[in-house]
């Protein structure tokens, strides 16, 4: 009975940490996570194609883009880490802040970086700056 007891326990432990293992880098509570995402939206005539796929939900509208760029200020939550935890929900990021609007103004061709603070609770994006970057120039 002692036996069948101690594997259950283990076979239960061995189950909760492999289904928290996907966030264990991600603090679900504490100061928000300072994250930089370089987004293009792509040109006419341009697919998504195998590129990596990123989406932003601002309100009740998703935005998708294509993601050249992405990495955090922080030590301990890297880029990767944050992406395995959002790449399970559609839209992968909640944008809210004073200039979430940026998202719908990124126009076809264009490429943005946006500096913002990641919070792993509630998927929430807030966008802190957004800069233009200049067109690529072909010779």
């Amino acid at each position: 009975m002692q036996n069948r007891f101690s594997a259950a326990m283990l076979t239960l432990g061995i189950i909760f940490l492999a289904a928290g293992g996907a966030n264990a880098f991600l603090p679900k509570m504490g100061p928000p996570i300072p994250t930089t995402v370089v987004l293009s939206k792509p040109a006419p005539g341009e697919t998504y194609g195998d590129k990596q796929v990123v989406t932003m939900g601002v309100g009740d509208k998703v935005f998708k883009f294509v993601l050249k760029d992405a990495y955090t200020n922080q030590l301990k939550v890297r880029w990767p880490d944050i992406w395995q935890y959002v790449s399970q929900f559609n839209p992968n990021f909640v944008v809210q802040g004073k200039d979430a609007d940026t998202f719908a103004k990124i126009q076809p061709g264009q490429t943005v970086t946006v500096n913002g603070a990641f919070a792993p609770m509630d998927r929430t994006f807030e966008v802190l700056t957004v800069e233009q970057s200049s067109p690529e120039q072909h010779y």
